[in-house]
């Protein structure tokens, strides 16, 4: 098989693992999962009442930017896909020129 195939398959198989690792981590983050609190905290805050407001935020948009990127991975698989199926185009194209006669079979004399 050609380059083509082979880095269309990785990425594929790359962007598979990350796009299902993103949605889990975005539903966490959406239910506001306490495992994932050291990665949302706010920063700073005035008292506990903003801690939390600020901490809901934070799970809100951490999460949103989950989806974000789950999306652009699921966009990869797609070009991946068209990735492999252009390798196997290409891989089809070659055998069929190998098996054609014509090609190798013509009068070279009366080719200018």
């Amino acid at each position: 098989m050609s380059a083509l195939f082979n880095c269309g398959l990785c990425c594929m198989i790359l962007s598979s693992w990350a796009t299902v690792q993103l949605v889990i981590m975005g539903v966490l983050l959406k239910i506001e999962a306490l495992s994932l609190l050291g990665d949302v905290e706010a920063e700073t805050y005035t008292d506990y009442d903003d801690f939390i407001k600020q901490t809901k935020n934070n799970y809100s948009m951490v999460a949103i930017n989950c989806w974000i990127a789950a999306a652009i991975y699921l966009l990869m698989i797609v070009i991946s896909y068209l990735c492999i199926i252009k390798a196997r185009r290409n891989e089809r194209n070659k055998a069929r020129k190998l098996e054609d006669d014509e090609l190798f079979c013509e009068d070279k004399s009366k080719v200018i």
